[in-house]
């Protein structure tokens, strides 16, 4: 048999607490003495370091998928790891493994000898694997089993961030007793018909900050309110399985009742309404605080039209609420910002665009093959349900990410277009993304200045300062 020339070692260690990394270095110090043994070439080390390849596992592991195709292509000869549950603990993917040795022609080898070129080599190779299956999964029903004995004895997972009315670093078993009277103020709020705005609006007024250091705001006490844990519910892959044995801020029924009043006042959002509508939503800024603007329709004694406010209920730049004191009529910002851009395309050079070296059509292609064939084998009966799922997601996850890319770099193209006042001058909405780019280029923010009520005049044109691109953004004014 010939001697593989480009080898690749594979090493991978479920948990390195430490992050030194001890476990596949040493691995690797393994498989590269069997290489030199062996007389074969080593090409490439695939780590997959604190990456666990059980059965349960949903972490992915990109060295493994980034191993087999270059197997598949070719670019690597052989592959080496330390033992065979090193390589994988799931018995599927292990004869998938070895279909794609046979199919490929690649060789490997194992520190503990494993032998891949008979039939019986590749019985106690699979057997290997179904032994390290039993023994990753007996561990999953061991600890499984006691963490729900754990949450039925009312003691609640003690991981994750500080949730707002638990005191830092108790592990959810003490309260903070200042915050426990806000939470309790707000569900009597809740209950007398306010709002969750006037929630946030009495938090700030009490001087109350949210964990990370910032003012309330709408969402954020809606997020207090929906966590669980502030009902004292225990819960377990999602099922309630009790309550907790530790105080908490609200009984259950409490917390129940405050999920029926949040539930009938929440609509689904319609679709597509994360899109931008507006061309220069996100380039206005208040003038007072520097809070980024809304921009909405809005409907007044019967006239309806297009109005820039500062959002009182969202967060400011600084991470302060924002101050509300700007609200003005969209359509006459729009048209003077459209006239500085419009002259600022006409002075420019019409210059041809750099060829561009990002095209991402062949990769796209091939992904789009791969996919086809995956699908094609999967039909045919020669690949596992769960290998198929598992390899079709990761090839779609890629295939999204060079679409993307590949977005990206049609939006970049439109801010060097040889031709960009045309490209600016097409006003209809699916071009809305490709004139916010040419924005990008001319402008870096507005900011906005009250104009009083009750003006029958135009706005001054100082009420609102430009920032050029080149320019350093001004602060928030007082």
């Amino acid at each position: 048999m010939v001697k593989p020339k480009r080898v690749g070692i594979y090493v991978r260690i479920s948990k390195d607490r430490k992050g030194q990394e001890l476990g596949i270095q040493r691995q690797e110090k393994a498989c590269r003495e069997l290489c030199e043994r062996l007389g074969w070439s080593v090409l490439k080390v695939y780590p997959e370091n604190d990456t666990s390849a059980s059965t349960t596992a949903k972490k992915q592991r990109p060295m493994y998928t980034q191993m087999l195709r270059d197997a598949r292509e070719g670019l690597i000869d052989g592959i080496v790891v330390y033992s065979i549950d090193r390589l994988t603990r799931r018995i599927a993917e292990l004869t998938s493994f070895l279909e794609a040795q046979k199919e490929h022609g690649f060789q490997f080898a194992t520190t503990e000898g494993e032998d891949t070129a008979t039939a019986n080599g590749r019985m106690v190779l699979t057997i290997k694997g179904a032994v390290a299956q039993q023994e990753t999964e007996r561990m999953s029903e061991r600890i499984n089993s006691s963490l729900r004995q754990r949450r039925e004895k009312g003691k609640p997972h003690a991981g994750g961030p500080r949730v707002f009315g638990f005191e830092p670093g108790s592990n959810f078993q003490r309260v903070v007793p200042e915050e426990v009277e806000l939470i309790r103020l707000g569900y009597r709020m809740l209950m007398d018909r306010q709002t969750t705005g006037d929630v946030a609006r009495a938090w700030n007024a009490a001087g109350s900050r949210t964990v990370g250091d910032t003012a309330w705001s709408i969402q954020k006490v809606k997020r207090v309110y929906r966590s669980e844990r502030i009902g004292g519910i225990v819960t377990y892959r999602g099922d309630s399985v009790g309550d907790s044995i530790y105080p908490h801020p609200l009984t259950r029924e409490e917390w129940e009742n405050v999920q029926t009043v949040l539930d009938s006042r929440s609509t689904p959002a319609r679709k597509g309404s994360g899109k931008r509508k507006h061309l220069y939503s996100g380039f206005l800024k208040c003038g007072h605080c520097g809070s980024v603007m809304s921009v909405q329709w809005a409907t007044i004694q019967g006239r309806t039209f297009r109005r820039t406010f500062c959002n009182s209920s969202q967060v400011g730049a600084v991470g302060q609420l924002g101050c509300g004191k700007v609200n003005r009529s969209y359509a006459w910002i729009e048209e003077r910002l459209n006239e500085l851009v419009e002259a600022a395309l006409r002075r420019r050079k019409p210059t041809p665009p750099a060829a561009s070296d990002e095209d991402f059509s062949d990769a796209i292609n091939v992904l789009e093959e791969r996919i086809r064939n995956l699908r094609r084998r999967w039909k045919e009966g020669a690949l596992d349900d769960e290998d198929y799922f598992d390899s079709l997601s990761h090839l779609r996850s890629e295939l999204d990410s060079l679409r993307a890319s590949e977005s990206a770099a049609v939006v970049r193209q439109s801010r060097t277009e040889k031709d960009a006042l045309a490209v600016w001058q097409d006003d209809d909405m699916t071009n809305l993304e490709r004139r916010r780019a040419i924005v990008s280029s001319v402008i870096r923010e507005v900011s906005v200045y009250s104009v009083g009520r009750g003006r029958r005049k135009p706005p001054e044109l100082d009420s609102i300062k430009v920032t050029p691109i080149g320019d350093e953004p001004q602060g928030p004014t007082g």
